[in-house]
């Protein structure tokens, strides 16, 4: 299982705080991707950044929803590798 968290070097000059948010999902729980695809995007600062797939595999879990804030290191979502 591989925890989707929004990539740390993004973070570097931006503070993830209460204006870090998930602005959209494009998958939903038990959706197949495959590496590099787009599973969602996230909103810093009212910055949009995708939240790639790190390889393909299954969602097995999205842990925050549409409009939950979150903070840095916070587990988004979870893939298992098919």
């Amino acid at each position: 299982m591989t925890d989707i968290i929004l990539d740390p070097l993004l973070l570097e000059s931006v503070e993830a705080g209460p204006d870090a948010y998930i602005a959209q999902w494009l998958v939903s729980e038990g959706d197949h991707v495959r590496a590099g695809q787009v599973l969602g995007r996230a909103s810093l600062l009212h910055v949009l950044l995708d939240l790639p797939a790190p390889h393909a595999g299954i969602i097995e879990e999205i842990t925050v929803p549409v409009g939950e804030k979150f903070n840095r290191r916070a587990v988004l979502a979870r893939l298992v590798t098919t």
